[in-house]
């Protein structure tokens, strides 16, 4: 489940609000943090980027972080959970979720820019962890207790670390090894690699 954003705090009563109008400041932005950066980025850029007054940005999001966090929220959510889908299956399709969020032209230039300017912005990135990163690794750490629980993964495996082995390859070749682009079969083959290490140990013939 995706967690509560500005986006989905409760509603002050009166006429609703546009979701069109939403998409458009989002996609605002995007933009601008791709072509400025974080510290070029400005309420009011992103205000007439969009075509609207400061006042229904402001009305949407309190501040510059939670604007952008949002926005770059958007840009993938964790795909569906698929009822029945097994553990190595679900494990893939989070994985490729992450590669597909990194390989597009816009977050290829965005996240650079995010990471350079969280060094100087500890609130930014400390609200981009709790609201993105967080609650996408809960979800590895729901199917690895699922492989736990049913026998695929050995019980004493630590569930965050397990993550981090599957999820940090990914990033490396997202953000630093990035010639060639990873492929679409990145996800599958890392998983599998991974789950290799955490498969309880076959008893002796």
């Amino acid at each position: 489940m995706r967690m509560p954003t500005a986006l989905d705090a409760p509603k002050a009563t009166g006429r609703p609000r546009d979701p069109k109008l939403d998409r458009s400041i989002l996609a605002a932005t995007l933009d601008l943090l791709a072509s400025d950066g974080y510290d070029g980025l400005t309420i009011e850029g992103v205000a007439a980027r969009a075509g609207v007054g400061k006042a229904s940005v402001y009305r949407r999001f309190p501040g510059k972080e939670e604007l952008v966090v949002e926005a770059v929220a958007s840009l993938s959510e964790p795909p569906e959970r698929v009822a029945g889908a097994g553990v190595r299956d679900e494990l893939v399709a989070l994985l490729e979720a992450v590669r597909r969020k990194s390989d597009s032209s816009l977050a290829g230039k965005i996240f650079p820019r995010l990471l350079g300017a969280s060094a100087e912005n500890p609130a930014l990135m400390a609200r981009y962890r709790e609201q993105v990163l967080e609650p996408r690794r809960r979800r590895f750490h729901e199917v690895l207790r699922r492989g736990i629980a049913e026998g695929t993964i050995r019980p004493d495996v630590e569930v965050d670390h397990a993550t981090d082995l599957l999820v940090g390859p990914m990033a490396y070749r997202n953000l630093i090894r990035t010639d060639p682009p990873p492929g679409p079969d990145l996800a599958a083959r890392i998983v599998d690699d991974v789950l290799v290490a955490l498969a309880p140990s076959k008893d002796p013939a």
